[in-house]
């Protein structure tokens, strides 16, 4: 855990600006860091204020998030400034010159440094939009933490070096309160400009893959979606195991992702279609070298209100965690999905769903808060239309299902406040058409997720018995 918040809050802590601008910071592409399409990337200026020497400019980039504070501890830019020709010129620079600093922790910008001849290490955790202020500059304004306040830092000591030991101090003391708010203030940064955090704000995200198992319309998993007269004599839901392989881009961001879950309904009274879901969705992803981990449980009701729609409340938790990324938190949902099905249109049926839910980012257990406190309503509509097919596969009937639908969020910003998702399905029956085999046992599912900044298709099969 350390590993994480120290590589996270370094990142986070050297990336703030000159302490006389707290309240706006200009993001700067210094030494051309933009270039770079790294997940982490950083650049560097120093200033010499006394002798007019040259002023330098460094960028760096990085896979993961590991030791990215070293680019900001004076000790570290001594050494890599100093050369055989001038041993001493780094040693200078770093102990007197002005540092100038942004870190774009895979998109959310952080600037930091230190003022000339200051003793003082600045941070602040910008916005990547800019606003002109009345001066006619373009400026960053500060992201807040969730009591409104703006996300920033200050660590003075007697000498720069100092400074920088204080800070790092913070850092390793994971139950500090400046710690904490200090993680807390990342995940919200990232929250709303990275389009790839594992835990908000994109559709690949622990909050996003969660909101789109709520209602998920790639498969006729609903008791409503089946021949009436199949269900009541059930005695319950077949297992369903499937997965997915996922390949896209948000931004300057290669994604692939491998998708898998395990499903099971139960009766759960006599006499009654109701039925008890058990949904174990999980997820591993890769974004540049970068993994993240996340996984979820899901518990529903889905209760039939008539014989083509029923109502489902489900209760959800996950759990994401990414020591290459820096991430770790997790998340609790809770939601009402309906759908409804209107039987009859050519030799298909159309399923309409409809879902709305809150989801909420938790508090750790114990002495560690890191919950960067984000709360979202969540609304998600579309609808499904699957078509018996005449032809046969290795004797058994088949069909084609298509769907589609559009998530909104509503509370916190987010990088992606909404997404769209289209799916298209082939599908294979048991050799039997009786009541039992009212299901594909095997279908073969191609879909794509669309969004601002964000683009993947997927391919998969899931298996039901």
């Amino acid at each position: 855990m350390k590993k994480i918040f120290g590589g996270v809050l370094f990142g986070a802590a050297s990336t703030f600006g000159m302490a006389d601008q707290a309240s706006a910071q200009t993001v700067v592409n210094y030494g051309n860091y933009e270039a770079l399409d790294d997940n982490f990337r950083i650049g560097i200026r120093i200033t010499d204020p006394l002798f007019g020497l040259p002023q330098v400019e460094r960028s760096f980039e990085q896979s993961t998030i590991e030791d990215i504070e070293t680019y900001l501890d004076p000790r570290e830019i001594a050494a890599y400034l100093n050369t055989p020709a001038q041993p001493t010129l780094g040693t200078f620079y770093a102990q007197v010159g002005q540092i100038d600093g942004v870190f774009d922790i895979q998109g959310a910008p952080v600037v930091a440094g230190y003022a000339a001849n200051g003793r003082t290490l600045t941070l602040n955790f910008v916005s990547s939009h800019s606003v002109v202020a009345p001066n006619g500059v373009a400026v960053s304004v500060p992201v807040t933490d969730a009591s409104g306040a703006p996300c920033t830092f200050s660590f003075t000591g007697n000498t720069r070096q100092a400074a920088y030991d204080q800070f790092a101090a913070a850092v390793d003391d994971d139950s500090s309160p400046t710690s904490q708010r200090m993680f807390q203030c990342l995940s919200r940064a990232r929250a709303q400009f990275s389009p790839v955090d594992p835990l908000v704000g994109n559709p690949f995200s622990l909050q996003g893959s969660m909101v789109r198992s709520a209602l998920d319309l790639t498969e006729g998993d609903s008791l409503v979606e089946a021949d009436p007269a199949a269900g009541a004599n059930s005695s319950g839901d077949p297992w369903i195991i499937g997965a997915t392989f996922a390949g896209g881009s948000a931004g300057r961001f290669d994604i692939t992702r491998i998708d898998g879950r395990v499903a099971k309904g139960w009766r759960v009274f006599e006499g009654n279609r109701a039925r008890l879901k058990l949904d174990l969705p999980f997820s591993f992803t890769r974004i540049k070298g970068a993994t993240a981990y996340n996984g979820q449980l899901g518990l529903a009701l889905e209760v039939p209100i008539k014989s083509n729609w029923s109502l489902e409340p489900r209760v959800s938790y996950g759990l994401v965690y990414s020591g290459d990324q820096g991430s770790v938190g997790h998340i609790v949902q809770g939601s009402v999905a309906s759908r409804y099905v209107i039987r009859g249109l050519g030799r298909g049926q159309l399923v309409i769903g409809n879902m709305v839910g809150y989801s909420s980012t938790l508090k750790t257990p114990g002495d560690i808060n890191l919950n960067p406190d984000i709360k979202n309503w969540v609304f998600r509509n579309g609808a499904a239309y699957e078509l018996p097919l005449k032809m046969r596969v290795m004797d058994r009937a088949t069909s084609v299902r298509a769907s589609y639908t559009f998530t909104k969020f509503a509370g916190d910003e987010l990088f992606n406040n909404n997404f769209h998702e289209g799916t298209i399905s082939f599908g294979l029956r048991g050799r039997e058409d009786t009541p039992k085999q009212f299901r594909d046992v095997m279908r073969l599912i191609f879909s794509t997720v669309q969004a601002k900044g964000f683009s993947t298709y997927t391919a998969g099969v899931g298996f039901r018995f």
